[in-house]
């Protein structure tokens, strides 16, 4: 059973090296927050025109809500099992959807934002995210392998 230790150790041991997938992950929830405490917001903004199409507002912050905190309850169980590289990958490959929402969102307004500057960073980064979650989740499965096909008796 994973406990409160672990989460603390992995969270002070990968934390640098994580950083920007805990921030994406928390930006993505607090996203849904706005979104959620601003029912108004795609209406008031001719800007969020675009995303509209895309996908209602409420229905948009709930999976918003969904995936940010989903990433970050694998980033806290991060390295408690061997499959959590491969989560994490799945989590911002799952974030780049939104971002790339987002961004699509904003390029298609009239007058493009501060999200324009913004937006396509974030995707860009996650995609990096994506990357990196690969290559540990790699370097694990050979971990795995090799130790399995050296057996019990053959280190």
């Amino acid at each position: 059973m994973m406990d409160f230790l672990h989460i603390s150790r992995s969270f002070r041991q990968t934390f640098a090296v994580r950083a920007s997938e805990w921030a994406l992950a928390l930006m993505l929830l607090n996203w849904s927050i706005v979104l959620s405490a601003s029912p108004e917001l795609f209406q008031a903004n001719a800007n969020y025109a675009p995303l509209k199409a895309i996908m209602d507002q409420e229905t948009l912050a709930l999976v918003c809500f969904l995936a940010g905190t989903g990433r970050l309850l694998v980033l806290m169980i991060n390295g408690a099992w061997r499959r959590t590289p491969h989560l994490r990958a799945a989590g911002a490959f799952i974030s780049c959807f939104f971002w790339f929402q987002i961004t699509l969102g904003f390029a298609q307004a009239e007058i493009w934002g501060t999200g324009m500057a913004v937006y396509p960073v974030l995707l860009m980064l996650d995609a990096y995210n994506v990357i990196r979650a690969i290559t540990d989740a790699a370097i694990i499965d050979n971990h795995y392998k090799r130790a399995a096909s050296n057996g019990p008796d053959n280190p």
